[in-house]
């Protein structure tokens, strides 16, 4: 083949590679930038359940910790009736807690029957789901900061390969076969970089 018409084929195989190239990039990058909107959204999503949990947990622990105070104090005042009242106004769980508590022998007994150990009371078990929720919430979030860096680096990539479209419209202005060819080479190194990169980073 001839020189020029050489070059010619060379060229508009090496436009049309990158143009092939930029648009699969372009549709690559947006899809990365869709996944990583909907990891941040779920991110979000298991914050706001982390503190949902977090307050239920607190509300529960607090409201029913006063309630077996005045509990205590209407027994140790022999006040029965009240300490019935009370003890009708706790959630079922707190009941079958303080029935565990108080079956337990003196001696082992803890102080109250509100700790871990205890296998009737839930909110160790709501603060342990709102922590399995933000744990959720940092994969997440990890997630769509590797997807947005990916798509970010695609879109270099795509927005390199308007230097391979600049070198080779440059070629078609010159009669010369070297400076052609120069700016054919031009355009096939940063090709072949675009490629390895979107290989890279897809």
């Amino acid at each position: 083949m001839h020189g020029p018409r050489w070059l010619s084929i060379t060229l508009a195989v090496v436009l049309g590679v990158a143009a092939v190239l930029a648009g699969i990039t372009a549709w690559r990058s947006a899809l990365m930038e869709g996944h990583a909107l909907k990891s941040l959204t779920m991110s979000t999503q298991y914050v706001n359940d982390a503190n949902t949990l977090d307050q239920a947990a607190e509300r529960s622990m607090t409201g029913e910790r006063d309630l077996f105070i005045q509990y205590r104090t209407a027994i140790d005042a022999g006040d029965r009736a009240r300490a019935r009242t009370i003890l009708g106004m706790m959630s079922a769980e707190t009941r079958a807690a303080i029935a565990w508590w108080a079956a337990q022998p003196s001696a082992d007994r803890p102080n109250s029957p509100f700790v871990s150990a205890n296998p009737e009371w839930n909110a160790p078990g709501v603060v342990i789901d709102a922590q399995g929720a933000l744990d959720a919430s940092d994969t997440y979030l990890e997630t769509a900061e590797r997807d947005l860096g990916k798509a970010h680096n695609l879109e270099f990539v795509a927005a390199l390969l308007t230097v391979a479209f600049l070198a080779g419209g440059l070629s078609g202005l010159f009669e010369s076969r070297r400076t052609r060819t120069g700016f054919l080479g031009v355009a096939v190194v940063v090709l072949i970089g675009c490629v390895a990169g979107a290989v890279v980073y897809w």
